[in-house]
């Protein structure tokens, strides 16, 4: 019996006959849901829940609702809601596309630009960092950028750094300039790498077979041909190829890589117990690493990043809210209603990015980027040992 298979691309019935009985297989292909579905049955309900969380968080936590004419409370600054969910929409959407949280944008602008600087930011940014990936994690999934053994023992490793870094925090990085000294640091790696691996690709010296090259041949046909300029064909997956003895073995077009399971635990709490304490998702970290250890494009290791950010992020409310008053007697609350607001434009940015990456070279990503990370943190570890002439 011949058989015949068909990306999401095709539309009605495949026929194919073959053998003497002319035997035939018959496959059914349904046309993918249009975007503007997936968004009106699947996004849009989430964003209006946690749009909804915002103002009820408010409400129960300070008793009205906070904005550009009454300061929220613990933050100690009046900020239009507008203006929260238009930061979340962007640094969700800038951040996701690179497979990462909006939070390592957001810490520094809530800090720089809305002057919230207190203890509280850290678990409201991670409250983003939480919510934040949602959007980017069903799109990335219906994409079939989505492995969860990939993603398993990294995310192990996620819990035992949200578990330990809100306790660094509270001591080692309680006060204002160590905080953002640190937090610059993390921006110049970050950025550095970034913009590093974009100048490898504007020299266009793909590695021949690698998903660049595949993806640069791609764009290209489809331009030629008239069609979207995306660089990854449909139906394209990210495949476990063998599991066993410590390693997995992941595919992505026909490229495979191997990686040790307790490196990615190690990796995961590692970069934790940072992300934790700084009250970010840990991707600008991951990204980084994984693209450099094992060579991983950005479009296989969303699959595991974006669930690491999430896991992280929600160990680390917990033991904001919960273990460290147990242990210490010091409540940290997170400023719900701004961590909200701010979450459900990230939903949305998010979502965009994950629809949109397989149309943008990796290079045109990085560079964006990293030029903007890399200049932030320089400008965080210069205020830390000299008094810039601006505020940030």
């Amino acid at each position: 019996m011949g058989e015949i298979r068909a990306t999401g691309e095709c539309r009605g019935v495949i026929a194919a006959t073959g053998g003497a009985a002319r035997q035939k297989s018959i496959i059914v292909v349904t046309e993918p849901p249009s975007i503007g579905k997936e968004f009106f049955t699947q996004q849009l309900p989430i964003i209006a829940v946690v749009m909804a969380l915002g103002f009820a968080g408010a409400y129960l936590q300070h008793g009205f609702l906070p904005g550009a004419d009454i300061a929220f409370p613990l933050a100690g600054v009046r900020v239009p809601i507008w203006h929260l969910i238009w930061m979340g929409a962007w640094t969700g959407y800038t951040m996701a596309v690179v497979g990462e949280a909006a939070g390592i944008f957001a810490l520094p602008y809530t800090m720089s630009i809305l002057q919230f600087t207190g203890l509280p930011v850290t678990p409201t940014t991670q409250l983003l960092t939480f919510l934040n990936p949602l959007g980017a994690l069903f799109g990335y999934r219906r994409n079939r950028q989505w492995n969860l053994d990939f993603a398993l023992w990294v995310c192990l490793g996620g819990v035992v750094g949200g578990l330990i870094g809100p306790f660094v925090r509270l001591t080692l990085l309680s006060d204002v300039k160590p905080f953002t000294f640190v937090v610059g640091l993390s921006l110049i790696f970050a950025g550095a790498h970034l913009c590093y691996a974009s100048f490898r690709g504007f020299r266009k010296r793909y590695p021949a077979g690698g998903v660049e090259a595949k993806f640069a041949a791609e764009a290209k046909a489809r331009r030629d041909a008239g069609l979207s300029p995306t660089g990854i064909p449909a139906g394209i997956g990210i495949e476990t190829i063998s599991r066993g003895g410590g390693r997995l073995t992941i595919a992505f077009w026909d490229v495979t890589w191997t990686v040790s399971l307790p490196v990615l635990f190690v990796t995961g709490a590692l970069v934790g117990i940072i992300s934790a304490a700084l009250g970010v998702g840990g991707g600008f970290l991951l990204v980084p690493i994984f693209a450099a250890i094992y060579g991983l494009p950005m479009y296989v290791l969303v699959a595991a990043t974006i669930p690491y950010v999430i896991v992280l992020s929600a160990v680390g409310l917990f033991t904001y809210g919960v273990i460290v008053p147990a242990f210490t007697g010091v409540t940290i609350q997170p400023e719900w209603a701004w961590g909200f607001f701010a979450a459900a434009g990230g939903i949305f940015g998010s979502w965009c990015a994950a629809k949109t990456q397989r149309f943008v070279p990796e290079h045109f990503l990085k560079a964006m980027l990293g030029g903007i990370t890399a200049v932030a943190g320089t400008l965080y570890v210069i205020d830390f040992f000299f008094t810039l002439p601006f505020r940030i």
